[in-house]
């Protein structure tokens, strides 16, 4: 008789589990929205949870199933109802219109108990203290203060020109060591030790900058989970003990606030600001500054390198406009005057970040319930977002939109010439209120850079299986699978 029953339980629970399942999987479809079917624990996106695909692609795809609807509802991991953005009007309305205020808060989880200096960050704080903390920061970047800047990255320059040899090179190593030993000194006013040979520091010991700071970013083991508790689950990253700033790294930080140059730099000026900031205040600004000014800007240029290394008659373009720059201020392009000519050069900056954006996809948290329009054309009426729900913009789906640009996976920098991106179809910087406010001094180290590396040189794949790029499926920031493999070669002028 024991038997039969344990059996007959086992079938009920079974029973109710499989409802439990399907009702949950059909949340969207009992409030009226078209979407696909939610799988228990990864939802829709099954091929990131299995490392097959990175988040960005997964969002694309479901972008481009579904060319009719203004939003897609769909499930992200652990099965959690979303909607994903289509329609323009409809970003608009959420990044910089009315119901900016309404969703705010970026779905970034970030622990403010282990996470210290990290919880500072503008892009993971929500709330008021987003807000408080952009203040501070948008101050450092006006266009005066970053001019102010362009000294320490001409002396990085200067070492840069010496990593130019014939040796293959791996685009990544060689552009974080660059953007470190700029931020270094444009945020602290100390020198990282990270080019012109300079791989230790002066007690003989790799320079902590490199050991420390380089490898941060980039695939490990640990990325998947990583990046799925920061996306997606707070209690897995409490259950891992994630930290996006390791512990040894805070501490390193508060110890490089204390060391600072009391100079011309950001952190001097940040002290000076009408805001009194307390201690850790400083080191969680210092932290920002230091993670986003060096990552973001490393992995621009080395993509850059790589599209013109793979698109020769564009690296030709460019250089043309390197030489006549040159030529008209005495062969120097890297003062202010010089460096605001290079068009073309930003230009095929800003198209390597439509093809390659930092973070494939922004998403926002419903913070008060709102209303947005119908989820088809045509059809009457409006849908309300409750409180809590988690609005996805697919940056990279968005920028490889042929209706917005032609031709997509074509690397074309005169996209960018003659025309100002109207609207949310270029968000490689963000839009509204919450906009990337290091943009100016990212584009202006990596426009020196590329103007430096590429000058007196042409740059090359190291190997033609280099001519098809692999991207990570692990990180949460665009990273290659297994590097990019480049060399240069001296120029040869007619």
């Amino acid at each position: 008789m024991l038997l039969p029953l344990i059996w007959s339980l086992l079938s009920v629970a079974t029973l109710l589990l499989l409802f439990l399942f399907y009702w949950h999987g059909n949340h969207w479809r009992r409030r009226g929205l078209k979407g696909p079917f939610g799988w228990p624990l990864v939802g829709n996106m099954v091929n990131f949870a299995l490392a097959r695909r990175s988040y960005g692609e997964v969002y694309e795809k479901i972008y481009r199933q579904n060319p009719t609807l203004k939003y897609v509802a769909f499930y992200r991991l652990f099965n959690e109802p979303a909607i994903l953005v289509r329609d323009q009007e409809i970003l608009r309305q959420i990044l910089v219109g009315n119901s900016f205020v309404d969703c705010a808060d970026n779905v970034v989880n970030v622990d403010h108990h282990r996470d210290v200096l990290a919880s500072h960050n503008p892009f993971i704080a929500n709330g008021e203290r987003w807000r408080i903390f952009r203040a501070d920061l948008v101050s450092l970047f006006t266009p005066s203060r970053v001019r102010q800047t362009l000294p320490h990255i001409t002396k990085a320059c200067q070492l840069l020109r010496e990593q130019t040899s014939a040796e293959n090179f791996e685009a990544k190593d060689l552009a974080t060591r660059y953007t470190l030993q700029v931020i270094a000194s444009v945020v602290f006013g100390l020198d990282a030790n990270c080019l012109g040979g300079q791989k230790v520091d002066k007690t003989g010991s790799q320079s902590r900058w490199l050991e420390w700071l380089a490898p941060l970013f980039q695939p490990t083991v640990w990325s998947l989970p990583e990046t799925m508790a920061l996306l997606h689950s707070p209690r897995l990253g409490r259950l891992i003990g994630h930290r996006y700033v390791p512990e040894s790294l805070q501490n390193w930080f508060r110890e490089l606030v204390a060391a600072r140059s009391h100079g011309d730099n950001l952190l001097q000026w940040l002290s000076e600001s009408k805001r009194t900031l307390e201690k850790d205040e400083l080191a969680g600004h210092a932290t920002t500054l230091l993670l986003e000014g060096y990552e973001t800007s490393s992995m621009l240029l080395a993509f850059a390198l790589y599209e013109l290394a793979i698109n020769e008659d564009i690296q030709k373009q460019l250089q043309i406009e390197l030489d006549k720059v040159a030529f008209n201020h005495d062969g120097g392009l890297l003062d202010q005057v010089a460096l605001g000519k290079l068009r073309y050069t930003e230009a095929t900056l800003l198209e390597t970040l439509r093809i390659h954006p930092a973070m494939q996809a922004l998403q926002k948290r419903c913070t008060k319930s709102f209303a947005i329009p119908a989820q088809k054309s045509g059809w009457k009426g409006e849908f309300e977002v409750q409180m809590g729900t988690v609005l996805v913009v697919p940056v990279q789906a968005i920028h490889l939109d042929p209706e917005f640009y032609p031709q997509p996976n074509q690397f074309q920098p005169e996209r960018f010439l003659n025309q100002i991106q109207m609207g949310c179809k270029f968000l490689a910087f963000g839009a509204g209120p919450r906009m990337c406010p290091g943009m100016r001094l990212g584009l202006l180290q990596t426009k020196a850079a590329l103007a430096t590396l590429l000058q007196d040189h042409r740059v090359l794949v190291a190997n033609q299986d280099q001519k098809r790029l692999q991207i990570s499926p692990l990180t949460f920031l665009t990273a290659s699978r297994r590097g990019i493999w480049l060399r240069f070669e001296k120029r040869t002028r007619d």
